[in-house]
């Protein structure tokens, strides 16, 4: 590690114990591949930090259960939630609730992206759910079809001001902006919504421009992410909200399980369609990286061991 820049390895981990008595041994098929990894790799995750194997999701079958463990047993294809990382490995262990048992005509690819899903792709398959519904999405030109036919109604460039293309459409503001971004884009998100409405600040992509990290970046994401007044959320009839998933199952975790389970049974019945936009070999994870830090991907980025 030297200027700024955090270097991938793959190598060879020590060998595994026997699981202990709530564990569970997964032999690891397709790994889901984040942004979040890509703050864990730049050093800019407060609990993770490198030298760490990076992955918050996997897919793959059960190799060996603790003497405890009832809910899955050796041979079942699991999806698996590893909230300190760890999942891009061949062999993992954790704890049995880390587990949902997946239906055999689930690819583990596809059950290692919904976890931690493309939060712009699920999260309009889920708007659409809702009669009447108008979805706006931000996306870089060449992924504006793809987001089209996904089910965004006004697709708008980065470039393009989006605060004016939402506002002539909607002059009465919108319901629920998902900002993922922070900076200077927050105080636009709030300045979007209508009464009642509310921002879910999801992440904080403007600290990251590349695979370099950036103190300048990160700095300028966090000093122009203004305050939040508590008198113009009275008076403007707004709302702003957090979220992060890992936290959530720390927190809550049978709330976390009956989401997980419930977007699990809404792919089983393809009311969602999760988007896998490549897939590579763990040799290949520095390509890998690139194609979500450089925002090339449309979907899901898997790697395989």
């Amino acid at each position: 590690m030297g200027g700024g820049d955090l270097i991938y390895q793959v190598e060879d981990g020590p060998p595994l114990s026997v699981p202990s008595a709530k564990q569970v041994t997964v032999e690891v098929k397709a790994c889901g591949l984040n942004f979040y990894d890509i703050y864990v790799r730049q050093g800019l995750n407060p609990i993770t930090q490198p030298p760490c194997t990076l992955g918050l999701e996997c897919a793959g079958v059960v190799a060996a259960v603790g003497v405890d463990v009832a809910s899955v047993k050796v041979g079942n294809r699991v999806v698996v939630h590893c909230p300190q990382a760890g999942a891009c490995a061949e062999l993992i262990t954790v704890t049995a609730d880390s587990l949902l048992v997946i239906p055999d005509n689930l690819s583990f690819e596809v059950a290692a992206s919904f976890t931690i899903s493309g939060v712009g792709w699920a999260a309009t398959q889920l708007a659409k759910t809702v009669p009447g519904v108008t979805v706006f999405g931000t996306a870089s030109l060449q992924k504006h079809e793809a987001i089209k036919e996904n089910g965004v109604d006004h697709p708008i460039h980065y470039d393009q001001d989006y605060h004016r293309e939402v506002l002539e459409q909607r002059p009465r503001g919108v319901s629920i902006v998902l900002d993922n971004l922070g900076g200077t884009n927050f105080t636009i998100s709030q300045d979007l919504l209508e009464p009642l409405g509310k921002v879910i600040l999801i992440g904080a992509r403007g600290m990251v421009g590349n695979e370099h990290r950036s103190l300048w970046r990160v700095l300028k994401t966090w000093w122009t992410t203004k305050n939040v007044s508590p008198y113009s959320l009275i008076m403007k009839n707004h709302a702003v909200a957090g979220f992060n998933l890992n936290e959530l199952r720390s927190k809550d975790p049978a709330t976390f399980r009956q989401g997980w389970e419930e977007i699990l049974k809404m792919i089983t019945s393809e009311e969602l369609r999760p988007c896998i936009d490549s897939v590579w070999q763990f040799d290949q994870i520095i390509e890998a990286s690139k194609q979500i830090s450089e925002r090339k991907n449309i979907g899901k980025v898997i790697i395989c061991p």
